[in-house]
């Protein structure tokens, strides 16, 4: 199984291990397998359709790519407008409010998302140590941060994701998992780090 996460460019992909207690010494504590069988093939439907078409929404495909409810889909929407993040055009649907999100992400990610590095665990690359940003931060001589994740191909440092479903979604959509890893920059970076992200994150204000 392939998933879309690991693209370091578009003809590249590496392949989601499944990780080998006995070949390994490093333990993920209290991490669980927790892939069930629904979402594997979840993952390989969506896998097999290519790129998903992201004009045209509704909170039922959100909640599936996202693997959370229905009803987690549209509350976060609710609670997104009410913040100002989202603006509802009515009929014409919702619309992202790009500035608001970016200062929200440079000023706030690392306040209202604060998340202490835990243990070392097997898990997915995240923050500077993602694909997409590994070639463009200076390597650092210590573990990387990750997401714990049983299934995943790194050694590192725990990293809580910001919801627990992160692991199974970023499989699906390397996009998602660029802009998850951008605000971990900015939720565990450094100073230097946040700093040299900035030209990522405001990419985002002119984002399709």
């Amino acid at each position: 199984m392939q998933g879309k996460a690991w693209l370091l460019n578009k003809n590249d992909l590496e392949k989601i291990s499944l990780y080998d207690r006995e070949k390994d010494e490093v333990v993920v504590s209290a991490e669980k397998d927790d892939f069930e069988q629904a979402d594997l093939d979840a993952i390989d439907e969506f896998l097999a359709q290519g790129e998903s078409n992201q004009d045209d929404w509704t909170y039922r495909k959100l909640a599936r790519q996202l693997f959370i409810s229905v009803s987690e889909a549209n509350q976060s929407a609710k609670r997104a407008i009410a913040a100002g993040l989202l603006t509802s055009r009515g009929r014409r649907g919702i619309r992202v409010n790009r500035p608001a999100l970016v200062d929200f992400i440079r000023y706030g990610a690392g306040i209202a998302f604060f998340t202490e590095r835990g243990s070392i665990v097997r898990g997915i690359p995240t923050a500077y140590a993602a694909p997409v940003f590994n070639q463009v931060f200076a390597s650092s001589s210590g573990y990387p941060p990750v997401w714990p994740c049983a299934r995943g191909t790194m050694k590192g440092v725990a990293i809580s994701p910001l919801y627990k479903s992160v692991s199974k979604a970023v499989m699906i959509d390397s996009w998602l998992y660029r802009q998850l890893a951008l605000v971990d920059i900015y939720r565990t970076g450094s100073a230097r780090e946040r700093e040299e992200a900035l030209a990522f994150l405001n990419d985002l204000k002119g984002a399709k």
